[in-house]
């Protein structure tokens, strides 16, 4: 009988969705704008699928405060900022591929942009 237990519970194990890591910390996010090179601290903070946060372009101010979030290994936020005069709106769509590194997409306006991401 405890064969027929444990295959029953590695099964149900096996089926179960993966946990989400947890972003909370400081990050370091290196992309382009263009082919210009930029780095972005974030300091993220995560509450079971909720994210919240600010980041601060290297040399620049702080974005305003956002909320986004985090579905298993898929983690999305973004907030508005004024770009060279204009109105514009950073988001960043990112897959998570550890517990210190995530990568993705970090779009300015509709340029999209590969972006990396790890945890300091």
């Amino acid at each position: 009988m405890k064969p027929i237990l444990s295959a029953a519970a590695a099964a149900l194990f096996a089926s179960s969705p993966a946990l989400a890591q947890d972003l909370t910390g400081a990050w370091t996010v290196s992309s382009s704008v263009g082919t210009t090179p930029i780095t972005v601290a974030c300091a993220l903070a995560q509450t079971g699928e909720v994210l919240t946060g600010t980041c601060t372009p290297a040399g620049g101010t702080a974005g305003p405060a956002f909320t986004g979030s985090v579905k298993g290994s898929h983690a999305r936020w973004g907030y508005d900022v004024t770009f060279r005069g204009q109105p514009s709106h950073v988001g960043f769509e990112a897959d998570i591929t550890s517990d210190t590194a995530m990568k993705g997409v970090l779009t300015l306006g509709t340029r999209p942009n590969a972006f990396t991401a790890v945890k300091n």
